[in-house]
């Protein structure tokens, strides 16, 4: 009966599951503020798992991750890892170096 329903829903289109691409800046709030990339969400790395799920991140979205230096991305992208998400990249810098 319940995979009739799913079945159902599915097919008329109103029952949807799709992924979601976020970039994320988990510098601090104060750093954000002064600069950004355009659409980035913000949320501290400390705060990654709790703020990626206040903010909607599901599980099988596309995760994209920057810092100043790359350092606290890819912290935030362990964290994330550990707790289900699988999909989480570490962009690094959040400025190209230049030489």
């Amino acid at each position: 009966m319940f995979r009739a329903f799913l079945l159902f829903t599915a097919l008329t289109g109103s029952f949807t599951v799709s992924a979601k691409e976020w970039l994320i800046d988990v510098r601090t709030a104060a750093e954000y503020t002064i600069e950004h990339a355009e659409g980035a969400t913000n949320i501290e790395y400390q705060q990654i798992v709790t703020g990626a799920l206040k903010a909607g991140v599901q599980k099988q979205d596309t995760v994209h991750l920057y810092c100043r230096s790359g350092r606290r991305a890819e912290i935030a992208k362990e964290l994330l890892m550990q707790n289900g998400y699988q999909k989480v990249d570490n962009l690094g810098s959040l400025r190209s170096e230049e030489h």
